[in-house]
C-alpha cells in the first residue's frame, strides 16, 4: 500500500487571484464546484515551487488550479484550501511521469523553464514553455512564522475523480495587502483562461522557504 509521499522544498510560492466563476466551471469537472468570494466571481491560483529532494530528484514546478470547495467530514481537520489542479508543468520528465503516474494529475508534456528571482521583500517566479513566456507571478514578503497546514486536491482523470489531503509545513509568510503581481501570457499554456478577465493583483500572497510538502495516499471519490 502506497505511504506517504515527501518533497523537501527551498521555498514555494503562490497568489490567489479573482476571475469569473463562468469560467471556473468552464475548467472543473461537474461534481465539483468553485469557492467564489462574492457572487460570479470565483478563485484562480497560480504556485510555484522548487523542490530540492523528492523520489525523483530537484525540480522545479508551476500549478494552475481553481480553488474548489473542500470535502469536509464530522471530526476531520478543516482544510485551508482545496484545489482542482488543472495544468502542471515540470522542468524535468522523470517529475512530470512521476506526478501522472501516481497523482493523475493533468500535465505541459514538455519540460519548462522556471526561474526564481529574489529581490527585496519580494520574489518572482517566471515560467516559459516552449521557448516563451507563459507566466510570472511575484509574490510580496509579510511577517514570518513556522506552520503545518493541511490542504485538499482534487485530481480527475478520464472518468475517475480522487482527493489528497497534503499537509505543508515549513516558514511561512501569508498576507492579503495586494502587493504581488501576475503576468499572464498570450500563448496555448493558458488557453482555459480569458486572460483579460483574471485579476493581476493577487487579494492573498503565500510564500514558504525550506519545509517539505507531504501527500498522504489518493482517495477515489464516487461521483454517480
Amino acid at each position: 500500500m502506497q505511504g506517504l509521499t515527501r518533497y523537501g522544498y527551498r521555498e514555494v510560492i503562490g497568489g490567489f487571484f479573482e476571475f469569473p466563476t463562468e469560467n471556473a466551471k468552464r475548467i472543473l469537472p461537474p461534481h465539483i464546484e468553485p469557492v467564489e468570494v462574492h457572487h460570479g466571481t470565483s478563485i484562480f491560483a497560480m504556485n510555484v515551487f522548487d523542490f530540492t529532494e523528492s523520489m525523483v530528484g530537484p525540480y522545479r514546478e508551476a500549478v494552475m488550479a481553481v480553488i474548489a470547495a473542500p470535502l469536509v467530514k464530522p471530526g476531520e481537520k478543516l482544510p485551508k484550501s482545496a484545489f482542482f489542479p488543472y495544468l502542471v508543468a515540470t522542468t524535468t520528465k522523470a517529475a512530470r511521469d512521476h506526478a501522472i503516474e501516481r497523482w493523475h494529475l493533468p500535465h505541459w508534456m514538455s519540460d519548462v523553464e522556471i526561474d526564481f528571482e529574489p529581490g527585496p521583500g519580494r520574489t518572482t517566479a517566471r515560467v516559459r514553455a516552449d521557448g516563451a513566456p507563459v507566466a510570472e507571478l511575484t509574490i510580496t514578503e509579510h511577517s514570518w512564522s513556522p506552520v503545518s497546514h493541511l490542504y485538499q486536491s482534487f485530481m480527475r482523470d478520464n472518468d475517475q475523480t480522487w482527493l489528497a489531503h497534503i499537509t505543508m509545513e515549513g516558514s511561512q509568510s501569508e498576507h492579503e495587502e495586494e502587493k504581488g503581481a501576475l503576468k499572464l501570457y498570450e500563448h496555448p499554456f493558458n488557453q482555459a483562461l480569458q486572460i483579460s478577465e483574471v485579476y493581476e493583483t493577487p487579494f492573498r500572497e503565500l510564500w514558504m522557504r525550506a519545509g517539505m510538502q507531504t501527500f498522504e495516499p489518493l482517495v477515489e471519490l464516487e461521483t454517480a
